[in-house]
């Protein structure tokens, strides 16, 4: 099915031309005059050089107008030459994507006196303070490599409008999974992180969307690559702040570029790199890569391996013991300024190689790898059970293979005098392949793959021996006599008959998978030998004296902490891949008279494909299951009672025939009762002739003991999916992977999994995402328009419920017109579509409720707010839905439907109107949706079948459409002086159909929660922009951004407390958590260039400052909106058990975070180290730099997290409450509770990263 796909779109691709969703390429036009009489100058070579590489060239029209077209973004220089004038090179000048630069070109006529034929015009590119064309942020890399912090997140925030929160990125107050990050136009998967060297530039784009990008309803990230170089060149950066602190950031970069074939070498503008490459790679390490400015609390080494040596302690007030760990004191704890056993490790490398066959066409092949590995840090194990942290990694793989193409007449091209320009021009295409995929896997950091090491602690043996009870009553048997061969009857009184089997000792002997839990159940079977029992009497016991049986975790500290040992992760593993076809087809219109009203226009299309995988298993608890599933089908005696009568006893006699007083019997077996794991364990066991404790060869009816077997034993191949499944405490879970954790790549229907319980195949997540879009961008006068339409298509190709309250078929009015041959006459309001409720699903005798939707009615026809009303006029009180087939309670394939393909249509138009020369308008409207996100509407056929018995009874919602949203934004720059300008911009945008919790109250055959397109929001935002780019030194760039971000809900699962108070379902606007009302953004550096341009100060002769930097980024906002609470609650007690709520004070999200203030700096000085080639006679420099960073120089205590009934980041209020005081009268220590309890409550998270310091090094070569 997925080859038709890609086989239509090829197809397609083939007879037309189409633009791909991120086309990537900027433009530069202009007008080439003589400098003194400002006539335009036909004809003029105009040539486009990157790194020294021509990229591409033209010459000027009969008008002096010249188009430079498909540019990748990034920096370039321009040399024009023309007979009779000297040759002119503009530097520094940059190109962004989907943007055209605008540079006009003043040559000098060598005929004018003084003029010197050999000379040649150098001058800088300096960017316009107000662009016509512009609607993004650009961030070139040199003003990166300036920056005092790396990282997409950081450098963002600097620019108006946007907001980083815990990490992730916000634009304009849209929630922050609606941002999107590319590279070179690609939308990512996995780890984004480019080496920074490896990047030309970053695009922001929040508003005035062209309509080449969609799937998106927040802002767009996109970081252009850098590409080859004409000449050699070599770069490392090393980055360290070992020497400051003890978090030990260390990142080493390097990078290489250069061509590997180069033509007509000094052949000016044909001189051309026929192939060239750039490799940039990245190196990382840090300790701990999350610095908080509180530090992290530990134990004491000595007080720590005193509790891993003896976990437990005699409880004072009986009971048998108590953690030891339950009278630690904060006189035992160490504060640490890095938190421990977190160590963190980052690989990158990225390639890029160019192939120019001719000026007209270019292929470009891209391939990225990533590899990291990080310990998942989990605060309630920090305190004590830090070497428990479970180990993930990441691999990013992504390729792409993009070709170019010029096609037809393009601008500059020398024509026949007065022949008309062709009306179509500058046509190009260029078609983009690409394949992305993220592989992840979470485990232990000991026992990785070894399933069955994560829940073993040692060797239980169990001695079982059969339990007789006394029988005074009289009982008759029916015996079978051997020697008649013919069944007797006999009646027993005063006898003992055999009753079942039970432990009569069991023993330990520990293993070393788990040396700290092991340690619990030691403690307990060295407690019994204290009292001279060889070994406990049963499981229960071994529990009762806080031993640990197998597949047991630990106990924590007064529900505060985590103790040494404590298992926190699991086995998992998943692998997410995208497969993309773009293509791009542009050209230009020459409709009118004047070549300045020409119609840009751009065809678009892209497709993706995409595949979700994903495979996990309780490890620890299959020690738990492995028990239940054994010896079931022999868990009772072969004892028949029939009438009267006993059949199938064994009677005991004497030599003489005499009856011995004891009744005993065979076990039963049977076979529908058994496992398909006991079938497979036992056959091994007989196989291998395996023997049971007391010598006696394992058979189908022999007692399996499976916490005395090893590990090493068992194998998941074992278990069949229902073993796994175990519908009443899933064990498993996967799609895209066979229960068993082997990747599968066969699409599966639903009932491949509903019939057939050995394997219950589920099939990837495939979602198919497609878009295409016409887009024209032309001039009226000054005005420029850019119009353009696209249209989105989204399939989640996955099976959905015909209807979400209800997992069987539901009859609906139309199908109704009688029940138990009474006519039934439905109020005129309900239509026919409508689900019927009646009284008893199983014998229905009258209507008693309608649905539409979640719209309910009662039998009348009237609307009922609360679908309870309808249950409880049901037989039982239990809402009672007219099934199709009442007597079929299996899941069946006619419950469900395909999902229905959304297809969205959605206009762009931004324009610009120019009021003169130094100020004009600009206003955009936009219509943009985003598809749901994987976690929220991928449903496997396994999450209805295992809905029932899920304790949580939530699912994913497989029919959740796109959210949408719509945004308008108006617009002023005005140029302020030479070197300064200001840009004032209104913005208002409402998202519709966004994703959030909802509760299916009274859907059969049980009420659940799921997603639903039920959220709504609104954002209001002004934002004021000021620009100083000083003659000399000083540059300045300052934002400002009053926002207003209400909604519905902060996130997806912003109504989860509100579902689970009973109170499902309420939608109010509010402020958002992204509402950061006020935000202050300030960027500014002061720079002493080098050689003839150095203007700073000279001491001694020497230029001290020569090639320094000095950049500041200060950063101010207030705080994002919370809900305070009425009364205090043990809120560090929530996550590990014990739940408490509080009513709210005041409004929700009433109250504020106090504000926040960041500086940082960055210090460079770099030094120039020149060396004469002996070979060409050329100069090579070296470029050493030398800098310093500084975040948060003046170390503030941001705040970004309080306790809503105290309002503080490090007190919840609960100790010194009524409540709080009850509770540590309770405690077997009240001290160490308290202690705990302060450290607990006071999580360094709630506060910003500290100070941090780093130095580095930088080589350019």
């Amino acid at each position: 099915m997925r080859l038709k796909h890609y086989f239509g779109v090829l197809i397609l691709l083939s007879i037309s031309s189409f633009a791909f969703s991120q086309s990537n390429f900027g433009e530069i036009r202009g007008k080439v005059t003589d400098k003194k009489t400002r006539s335009a100058l036909e004809y003029a070579t105009v040539v486009l050089k990157k790194e020294g590489i021509v990229k591409t060239s033209t010459a000027s029209d009969e008008n002096g107008n010249y188009y430079l077209k498909t540019i990748d973004p990034g920096e370039y220089s321009i040399e024009v030459t023309y007979v009779g004038y000297k040759k002119y090179v503009a530097n520094k000048i940059n190109v962004t994507s989907g943007s055209i630069t605008f540079w006009n070109i003043e040559v000098q006529e060598v005929s004018d006196k003084g003029v010197d034929i050999d000379e040649v015009t150098v001058i800088d590119y300096k960017k316009k303070l107000v662009e016509e064309d512009e609607n993004k942020n650009t961030i070139t890399s040199k003003d990166i490599m300036k920056m005092p912090q790396r990282g997409i997140g950081a450098i963002a925030n600097t620019s108006s409008g946007v907001n980083v929160k815990g990490g992730s990125i916000s634009f304009l107050g849209n929630r922050t999974d609606g941002t999107r990050i590319f590279i070179d136009g690609v939308p990512v998967i996995g780890n984004s992180t480019v080496p920074t060297i490896g990047v030309e530039q970053i695009d922001l784009i929040q508003s005035g969307v062209p309509a080449m990008f969609g799937d998106l309803t927040g802002g767009a990230i996109n970081m252009t690559t850098k590409g080859p170089s004409r000449l050699h060149s070599k770069y490392f950066e090393y980055v360290t702040s070992s020497l400051f602190d003890k978090w030990h950031y260390n990142t080493l970069e390097m990078a290489f570029s250069g061509p590997l074939k180069v033509i007509n070498i000094g052949g000016g503008d044909k001189e051309r790199v026929l192939f060239g490459y750039n490799i940039s790679g990245h190196l990382e390490y840090q300790k701990d890569n999350s610095p908080t400015v509180m530090g992290s609390w530990a134990v004491k080494d000595d007080v720590l391996e005193n509790i891993k040596n003896n976990p437990l302690t005699e409880n004072p007030n009986g009971g048998g013991f108590i953690p030891t760990s339950s009278y630690l004191t904060k006189n035992d704890l160490v504060l640490n300024k890095a938190r421990q056993n977190v160590p963190f490790y980052l690989g990158v490398v990225n390639t890029k190689f160019e192939f120019t066959p001719s000026k007209q066409s270019v292929l470009t092949f891209f391939a990225s790898g990533s590899y990291q590995k990080a310990r998942g840090y989990n605060y309630y194990s920090s305190l004590l059970n830090s070497e428990e942290y479970n180990l993930s990694t990441n691999q990013t793989y992504r390729a792409y293979l993009r070709y170019t193409q010029k096609i037809g007449y393009q601008s500059g091209t020398k024509k026949e005098k007065d022949a008309k320009t062709p009306l179509v021009s500058d046509a190009f295409y260029s078609i983009r392949v690409d394949y992305q995929t993220s592989i992840s896997k979470s485990e232990h950091n000991v026992h990785k793959d070894k399933i069955f090491d994560y829940g073993y602690l040692g060797k239980f043996t169990h001695y079982r021996a059969p339990v007789y009870d006394w029988q005074d009553k009289t009982q008759k048997y029916i015996v079978y006599n051997s020697k008649t061969a013919k069944n007797d009857t006999v009646t027993r009184q005063g006898y003992w008959e055999l009753t079942g089997f039970k432990d009569t000792m069991i023993t330990y002997e520990a293993g070393d998978q788990n040396p700290l839990r092991s340690k619990y159940t030691e403690n307990a079977f060295d407690y019994f030998k204290s009292f001279g029992l060889r070994g406990a009497t049963s499981d229960g016991m071994i529990s009762t004296f806080n031993g640990l049986l197998n597949g047991y975790n630990l106990p924590n500290t007064y529900s505060l902490w985590y103790n040494p040992g404590t298992i926190i992760s699991g086995y998992s593993k998943g692998q997410y891949e995208r497969f993309s076809i773009y293509a791009i087809g542009e050209a230009s219109i020459n409709a009118g008279k004047k070549k300045e009203n020409k119609h840009d226009l751009q065809f678009g299309m892209t497709y993706e494909q995409n595949i979700a995988s994903s495979y996990g298993i309780s490890a620890n608890s299959l020690w738990v299951l492995m028990p239940q599933l054994a010896n079931k089908h022999i868990s009772s005696l072969d004892k028949i009672t029939q009438g009267d009568y006993i059949l199938n006893s064994i009677q005991s006699y004497d030599e003489l025939g005499r009856f011995l007083d004891t009744v005993k019997y065979n076990v039963r077996l049977d076979k529908d009762q058994q496992s398909t794991f006991d079938k497979n364990l036992r056959a091994k066991l007989i196989a291998d002739g395996a023997v049971d404790v007391y010598g006696n060869k394992i058979t189908e009816t022999s007692y399996i003991d499976i916490n005395s077997l090893s590990p090493d034993y068992f194998s998941l191949d074992m278990f069949n999916a229902d073993d796994l499944f175990n519908k009443n405490n899933q064990y498993v879970s996967y799609y895209g992977y066979d229960y068993l954790g082997n990747r599968t790549r066969k699409k599966f229907g639903i009932n491949d999994f509903l019939n057939d319980k050995e394997k219950r195949s589920l099939g990837s997540f495939a979602p198919i995402y497609s878009a295409a879009w016409f887009q024209d961008k032309f001039a009226i006068k000054d005005m420029i328009f850019r119009v353009g339409l696209r249209i989105e298509r989204y399939d989640a190709n996955q099976p959905t419920l015909k209807d979400p309250y209800s997992l069987y078929p539901i009859k609906t009015v139309g199908e109704v017109s009688e029940i138990n041959s009474v006519k039934i006459n439905h109020p005129d309001n309900i239509d026919n579509d409508y689900a019927i409720y009646v009284n008893s699903a199983k014998s229905p005798t009258k209507v008693v409720g309608y649905r539409n939707g979640n719209t309910w009615y009662n039998s009348s026809g009237v609307e009922v707010e609360n679908p309870e009303i309808i249950a409880q006029l049901s037989n039982n009180s239990v809402i009672q839905p007219y099934l199709v087939d009442y007597s079929n309670k299996d899941i069946a394939k006619e419950a469900f439907k395909d999902y229905e393909p959304q297809i969205n249509i959605l206009p762009r138009i931004w324009f610009s109107f120019p009021i003169n020369k130094e100020a004009l308008f600009f206003a955009n409207y936009d219509v943009l949706t985003q598809r749901p996100t994987d976690g929220a509407t991928f449903c496997p056929i396994s999450s209805y079948y295992l809905l029932e018995s899920d304790q949580s009874r939530f699912i994913a919602n497989s029919a959740l459409k796109p959210r949408v949203k719509t945004m308008y934004e108006l617009g002023y720059k005005q140029k302020l002086s030479k070197v300064s300008s200001i840009s004032i911009i209104a913005s208002y945008s409402e998202t519709r159909n966004d994703f959030g919790q909802f509760a299916y109250n009274q859907a059969y055959p049980v009420s659940y929660t799921s997603y639903s397109n039920i959220d709504f929001s609104t954002n209001k935002a002004f934002r004021a922009e000021y620009q100083y780019r000083g003659v000399k030194n000083f540059q300045l760039s300052a934002n400002y951004t009053l926002l207003f971000a209400d909604g519905t809900g902060s996130n997806i699962n912003s109504q989860a407390a509100l579902i689970q108070a009973n109170q499902p379902n309420l939608r109010s606007l509010y402020p958002l958590d992204v509402d950061f009302r006020h935000n202050f953004n300030s960027t500014f550096t002061w720079t002493y260039e080098g050689g003839k341009d150095y203007n700073g100060p000279i001491w001694k002769g020497k230029r001290v400052f020569e090639n320094s930097n000095a950049s500041f980024i200060v950063l101010a906002r207030s705080g994002s909106p919370y809900t305070a609470n009425a009364s205090p609650t043990s809120t560090a007690q929530a996550a590990l058990g014990t739940v408490t709520r509080s009513q709210i004070k005041g409004n929700p999200f009433g109250s504020r975070l106090p504000w926040q203030f960041k500086a940082d700096v960055n210090f460079s000085k770099s030094f120039e180290i020149k060396k004469k080639q002996i070979k060409d006679n050329r100069i090579n420099v070296t470029e050493i730099t030398v800098f310093l960073w500084v975040q948060n120089i003046f170390n503030r205590k941001n705040v970004e997290g309080v306790y809503a009934f105290s309002g503080l980041p490090n007190d919840d209020g609960f100790l010194s409450s009524p409540e709080g005081q009850q509770v540590i009268a309770q405690q077997v220590s009240q001290q160490s509770f308290i202690d705990l309890y302060n450290i607990s409550v006071n999580n360094p998270y709630n506060y910003s990263t500290p100070r941090l310091i780093r130095l580095g090094l930088r080589f350019t070569l």
